[in-house]
């Protein structure tokens, strides 16, 4: 079988802050593009906006929710509901 057709894409959209400024988000960026699923990772600092595409047959939701907790970051909201583009 070829290709990906059947893969289940999804977007998931979170209100994160740290204190860590600059270096932190670079970071974050890196250890979300580790997980195996996760297909892009977006960082907004001007508000605090972290936009991830992942393959749900691969990661969770709650995996890359886990993984922003892991590295100090609070989960202000779930953004998916915000108009992002």
């Amino acid at each position: 079988m070829v290709g990906g057709d059947n893969m289940a894409k999804e977007s998931a959209y979170f209100i994160a802050r740290n204190s860590d400024g600059q270096h932190g988000r670079k970071e974050l960026k890196q250890k979300l593009d580790q997980l195996s699923g996760v297909t892009s990772v977006s960082v907004n600092p001007k508000n605090h906006l972290v936009a991830v595409d992942y393959e749900s047959s691969r990661v969770s939701y709650d995996q890359i929710e886990n993984c922003l907790n892991h590295l100090g970051y609070e989960i202000a909201a779930d953004a998916s509901l915000i108009n992002t583009r």
